[in-house]
């Protein structure tokens, strides 16, 4: 496969991963875009085979990262203080890196207790 067609395919997985990650969330999901575009053609006169091959490996990763570890949270409907969270059969929830939900209200939460 040549390069150019490798560059295209890993832009195409990207944007494809960004638009399922973020559906729903259009600012999130154009920002994303607008970002992953930016960064390819910042690089779109690189000729140096290593410094692409180095450029195509990080969007790989960037992409593995979007996909296994982003988490869409959008704040419930039902509950006060409550938020959503989606997670799909791609996310990484049994890899060594366990995913930790943290957030402002846990910290008050056990602030809040241990003043008592």
């Amino acid at each position: 496969m040549s390069t150019a067609s490798q560059v295209r395919n890993a832009y195409r997985r990207l944007l494809k991963v960004e638009r399922r990650r973020f559906a729903g969330d259009l600012p999130v999901q154009a920002a994303a875009q607008k970002q992953t575009r930016s960064e390819f053609e910042s690089n779109r006169t690189q000729t140096d085979e290593k410094k692409i091959q180095k450029l195509l490996k990080h969007a790989k990763n960037v992409e593995e990262v979007i996909r296994r570890y982003v988490v869409q949270a959008p704040r419930s409907e039902t509950k006060e203080n409550t938020y959503d969270i989606k997670f799909t059969s791609e996310h990484a929830l049994r890899d060594r890196h366990p995913i930790i939900v943290k957030s402002s209200l846990q910290k008050n939460k056990s602030s809040s207790e241990s003043n008592e």
